[in-house]
């Protein structure tokens, strides 16, 4: 699923932050984030919990890793926790295509067997990725957006 995203420039929004996404991590598998038009991407340093930008290199992207992705990995890979900034007085708009990595609803999440281990033992139980999409967005009070018709 790819998703072209715009950002409109921060001196339009009244009284803001400077976010243009907030603290997250993506629900699916991995998220592929090409170069964008403007700064703004930050990741969270998970054993520091400071942020630092992220920016690829010419012909490269950020890969991320989602939520879906700590499920089958059995938490051996943790969602990466990422927002979108303006830098102070960054003017105009920002652009992005990302590019989501979703399994079909009907895929059974499991921990695969190398990720589960007498010393780690299995963390989640199966689901279908129709059910963690609906959980998630249960949890962050969507749940009316995320019915099917």
């Amino acid at each position: 699923l790819s998703r072209a995203i715009h950002y409109p420039p921060m001196e339009t929004a009244p009284e803001a932050p400077r976010v243009w996404a907030g603290e997250h991590a993506d629900i699916n598998l991995i998220t592929a984030l090409p170069r964008a038009t403007a700064a703004g991407l930050q990741v969270k340093l998970k054993d520091e919990g400071r942020w630092i930008d992220a920016q690829p290199g010419d012909g490269q992207a950020i890969i991320n890793t989602g939520l879906m992705l700590e499920v089958v990995t059995n938490g051996v890979i943790s969602p990466g926790v990422h927002r979108v900034v303006a830098g102070e007085g960054q003017p105009g708009d920002r652009y992005s295509v990302v590019q989501f990595c979703h399994p079909t609803p009907w895929t059974i999440l499991s921990p695969v067997a190398s990720c589960t281990t007498p010393e780690h033992p299995q963390r989640f139980a199966p689901i279908s990725a129709a059910d963690a999409l609906d959980l998630v967005l249960y949890e962050i009070n969507l749940i009316e957006d995320a019915r099917r018709a």
